[in-house]
């Protein structure tokens, strides 16, 4: 879908954003999602209020943007068409500033916040929140049913609650996907998302370590369907779900849905502790990198980062 986005608007925000205080901007712009690797904000002017934008300075040049738009789109089609799971009404715009620099723009209708799949688990009555759960990892069961049938694409997807949106519908709620920012999918093997794009903010030094150290493991976990599961559930502690009783809950509840071998409390644990420890690492690099160009170098760093991210 299109949006009916002015270019010029959009290009005068990005030239005078305030990367550091993006409230302080001449344009304004307030966070309202924090992620790991960027944040989604809404901007305060008359033509760009009504949506919500992931803003990704990850490109060297045009080619590179084009391309990253070009399998995003195939992306969401490959989710929609073939594997059956509803993708939010999704746009992208690439900006080209006056200095050159390229920022890819991915555009969605902007929704109230108690939709968006962490706010409703934690704030819907529990018949509610286990009913969303359970459509959720069903839709999550859709890409494993797709990668078995599919030969020559294998499709990966992070299945975390905050990822979901809850619309409301006629016999009930039903789960759409959000964050389709990082468009996970192989073709004969091969990632069709350049990974270096993913450590494009850390500094240079700690590229390398951080690729061969996690970053195959983390790409890997979106394509099987008993991690994806276990990433969701994990993800629940840094939402702060009732640990003693509601995760636990949840967890009897996918082992129940899903036909993978019993996924245990313990685990899931474990792999949060380890999980948190992979994101902080990759944010305090962020943070150092952005210290050192900022006020050392005196030089633009050109990401929005979380100060902290609470686990």
């Amino acid at each position: 879908m299109k949006f009916n986005i002015n270019p010029l608007v959009l290009k005068e925000f990005e030239e005078n954003l305030n990367v550091l205080e993006p409230e302080k901007s001449s344009i304004p712009a307030r966070v309202i999602g924090l992620g790991e690797i960027s944040s989604v904000f809404v901007i305060d002017h008359i033509e760009l209020k009504d949506y919500a934008f992931k803003r990704l300075p990850i490109f060297s040049n045009q080619k590179e943007a084009e391309e990253y738009e070009k399998i995003l789109k195939e992306y969401i089609n490959i989710l929609e068409s073939g594997v059956g799971i509803k993708v939010v009404q999704t746009d992208g715009t690439i900006v080209k500033t006056s200095d050159g620099r390229i920022v890819y723009y991915l555009v969605q209708e902007l929704l109230p916040q108690e939709s968006i799949g962490n706010k409703f688990i934690k704030n819907a009555d529990r018949t509610s929140a286990i009913d969303f759960f359970k459509k959720v990892i069903r839709e999550l069961a859709k890409v494993e049913d797709f990668n078995k049938k599919s030969e020559k694409i294998k499709v990966g997807i992070d299945g975390q609650i905050s990822n979901w949106v809850a619309f409301r519908k006629d016999h009930g709620i039903a789960p759409a996907y959000l964050d389709v920012s990082t468009p996970l999918y192989r073709k004969d093997g091969k990632e069709m998302l350049k990974a270096d794009l993913i450590l494009k903010s850390a500094p240079p030094i700690l590229k390398q370590i951080l690729k061969f150290l996690f970053l195959k493991e983390v790409l890997d976990r979106y394509y099987d369907l008993r991690l994806i599961i276990i990433d969701l559930l994990a993800n629940l502690f840094k939402e702060k779900l009732d640990e003693n009783e509601f995760i636990p809950e949840l967890i009897q509840v996918a082992n129940k849905e899903l036909h993978i071998k019993k996924i245990t409390f313990d685990e899931v644990k474990a792999y949060y502790k380890k999980d948190a420890f992979i994101w902080e690492l990759f944010l305090s690099s962020r943070k150092f990198y952005r210290f050192v160009k900022a006020k050392v170098f005196r030089s633009r760093y050109d990401f929005i980062l979380p100060e902290k991210i609470e686990r």
